[in-house]
């Protein structure tokens, strides 16, 4: 019955969105997405997805449209924003959840995928060369090499995440409060992947990532 359960969810939340796709008649409409996205994002994510820190809110621009539907239904259906320590994924769990036409959030996630990725200023002590060797022994096969994500395998791309944001889910996934619900396959692969690095292992790989934007060089 879980197995059947997890089924479902995932096909909900990851299949349904390219279900969209392939039926032409629904066509993602951008201008519909934009104008959305303006209602009810901008206030904590930035006109432009960049994001804002003091609300916690991560920046979204560059995001593929598979993983920003996913996350959507993740937090409509419960898997994701279930910790009551996770204030920030608690807050964007009732958003989601009051959010009444989700057909809707199919033209948001593609107008978020058309945002061009941001850069983000770096305020850690780290080592870049060291986050590489870790990365790409542990990373890069899901990710990408250069960070770019990998839609087959369910994996976003990690350019344009502000440094904050990839700590704070390393955290999350590392306490169970991300990726610990039985119905999210994904997020269970990440939570086991975070135990295998500590704290400043994450502040190199963060380095790393940022040396991999080519709009930081």
């Amino acid at each position: 019955m879980l197995l059947k359960k997890t089924v479902q969810i995932v096909v909900l939340a990851w299949g349904g969105y390219a279900c969209h796709q392939k039926n032409e008649s629904r066509k993602p409409d951008l201008k519909q997405g934009g104008k959305a996205y303006t209602e009810h994002c901008t206030s904590c994510h930035g006109k432009t997805g960049v994001g804002v820190v003091q609300f916690k809110a991560p920046a979204l621009a560059g995001l593929e449209a598979t993983y920003v539907y996913r996350q959507m239904m993740n937090f409509k259906n419960g898997v994701r924003g279930y910790a009551p320590q996770d204030t920030a994924g608690m807050q964007m769990a009732v958003i989601a959840k009051n959010w009444s036409d989700t057909a809707m959030l199919y033209h948001v996630a593609a107008y978020i995928d058309s945002l061009p990725p941001v850069t983000h200023p770096l305020r850690v002590t780290a080592d870049a060369q060291n986050g590489k060797e870790i990365y790409q022994s542990i990373c890069g096969s899901c990710h990408g090499s250069s960070g770019q994500g990998n839609t087959k395998l369910n994996a976003p791309s990690l350019l344009g995440s502000q440094p904050w944001y990839i700590a704070s889910q390393f955290q999350k996934f590392k306490n169970g409060w991300r990726g610990s619900h039985p119905s999210d396959q994904f997020g269970a692969q990440m939570a086991a992947i975070t135990s295998l690095v500590n704290d400043q292992s994450v502040n190199d790989i963060i380095a790393y990532l940022q040396a991999l934007n080519p709009s930081t060089k």
